[in-house]
């Protein structure tokens, strides 16, 4: 299993993501949105967007950390390739990694049971 975060993983131009935001479908978790649609590629990809309403930048930086986590121990269990955008809300400080967990796998079999 690789758990890593290769470059090609990540979302990062502005075309990607308006292309996610007019056509991708939602999951609204109790800590993120989801906005997620199929790619022609062979792996998934992943983006994170928090807002500076937030939190601080050391907090805003530790979310990104931990949801990049979630995905990329993770990735296997996608079935398909996916482009995925998380879209973090203030609840998510008051969250625990298991919370987030619980979340991140809802967020996962809801997009699979969408597809």
């Amino acid at each position: 299993m690789n758990e890593t975060l290769s470059p090609q993983e990540r979302i990062r131009n502005k075309k990607e993501f308006s292309h996610l935001y007019k056509n991708g479908s939602r999951y609204r978790g109790k800590y993120f949105n989801l906005i997620y649609a199929s790619n022609d590629l062979s792996f998934s990809r992943m983006a994170v967007v928090i807002s500076k309403k937030v939190g601080s930048a050391v907090r805003r930086n530790k979310i990104k950390r931990q949801m990049r986590a979630l995905f990329r121990r993770n990735k296997n269990l996608l079935e398909s390739s996916f482009d995925i955008l998380i879209i973090a809300k203030k609840e998510i400080l008051e969250a625990s990694w298991l919370m987030l967990q619980e979340d991140y796998f809802a967020a996962l079999r809801s997009i699979g049971q969408n597809k």
